[in-house]
């Protein structure tokens, strides 16, 4: 135990410099893997890290976070409270590590708690925090405010500017006005999901278990639905292209070029012309984009994205000449001889020297 005190004073001199007393570590012990207790208040008192309050269990843990944590906060003292969740972990329960700085601390108290944190962490061990939460008011850290933590937490990673001009971009162009009537099928037709069996296969695709698979839209319930997922080589693929319905089709296609084996993945658009109706023809081609921004996301890079309208167009010869083209060799015409006088001048021979 000494010698994990003196890590551990190793571990804070790199931060504040303040260190827990046996107060904290004996209630810390006795606390971790407890189910009596709820909360643990921490202040800094006199440079070091006190125990200053401890809760028991009283409910379930949203009803005492609830209850419990608001009494706990000063309008203006910083505070550290670690409160106990009902799940566990391999190592232990749960706990919660709110940072509490109000707005009218003062500046030095702010930032000794801030940079004290660390330290606090590594004292009560870092496998049992599952989550932090930070707060400047009451609001931000009450049960309200933790909630609302989780589902940003939660959320995807906000974009970037240029991320956000494509994405208004892309609405524009899908939202366009091509008639009264099919204004907004074309606006619901860019969110479809994808449902979750056609991501398995995708992802089964992507990882090379499989080399084909084929997606439908289902038009009514606005779905991506999964067609068929299977290992086939590229000249059976125009047989399960359909010539009545429009189909999305990602291929790993598996070839060689120039002595090297290549596995390129491409993505097919199959589109049979007016064989399939307005509103299909208008949903896929609104859906192509967001699909594609999809596949991206999960792992895809396509060598090529093809658009066809008949079966014919996809086997394995013109696969090969979308991603290999072959090279046009340019011939040099045949170069006129310049006229007597004119261009460059031969070179003469030496003349023999005269015999003597």
């Amino acid at each position: 135990q000494q010698q994990q005190q003196q890590q551990r004073s190793v571990v804070m001199s790199h931060q504040s410099g303040i260190t827990g007393g046996q107060d904290l570590d004996d209630v810390f012990s006795r606390s971790r893997d407890s189910e009596e207790v709820r909360i643990i208040k921490v202040t800094i008192e006199n440079e070091e890290l006190t125990p200053a309050d401890v809760l028991d269990t009283a409910s379930d843990w949203s009803s005492d976070y609830e209850a419990m944590v608001p009494g706990l906060l000063e309008e203006k003292t910083a505070c550290y409270l670690l409160i106990r969740l009902d799940s566990k972990n391999a190592s232990g329960f749960d706990w919660v590590l709110v940072s509490y700085a109000p707005d009218f601390a003062h500046v030095r108290e702010k930032m000794l708690y801030a940079s004290t944190r660390a330290t606090l962490k590594t004292l009560f061990g870092l496998i049992y925090i599952k989550d932090e939460l930070f707060g400047t008011v009451p609001e931000d850290v009450n049960l309200e405010g933790y909630e609302k933590h989780k589902v940003a937490e939660a959320a995807p990673p906000p974009l970037t500017m240029e991320e956000v001009e494509k994405a208004e971009i892309r609405q524009l162009e899908t939202g366009s006005n091509i008639g009264t009537s099919t204004r907004h099928q074309v606006a619901t037709g860019v969110h479809f999901p994808v449902a979750n069996d056609a991501q398995d296969q995708l992802e089964a695709c992507r990882d090379g278990k499989l080399t084909y698979v084929q997606l439908s839209l289902d038009t009514e319930a606005e779905v991506i639905n999964l067609e068929r997922a299977e290992t086939i080589d590229a000249d059976e693929i125009s047989a399960l292209v359909p010539t009545d319905h429009a189909r999305f089709h990602v291929y790993n296609f598996k070839h060689s070029h120039e002595g090297d084996h290549l596995e390129s993945f491409v993505f097919v658009y199959s589109c049979p012309g007016y064989a399939c109706g307005v509103k299909e023809r208008m949903l896929y081609s609104t859906c192509k984009s967001t699909l594609l921004d999809y596949l991206k996301h999960l792992g895809f890079e396509f060598a090529k994205k093809i658009e066809i309208g008949e079966p014919s167009e996809i086997t394995q010869d013109e696969l090969y000449e979308h991603l290999h083209p072959p090279k046009q060799v340019f011939k040099q015409k045949f170069a006129r001889p310049a006229p007597p006088g004119k261009g460059s001048r031969r070179p003469s021979r030496p003349r023999r020297q005269a015999r003597e």
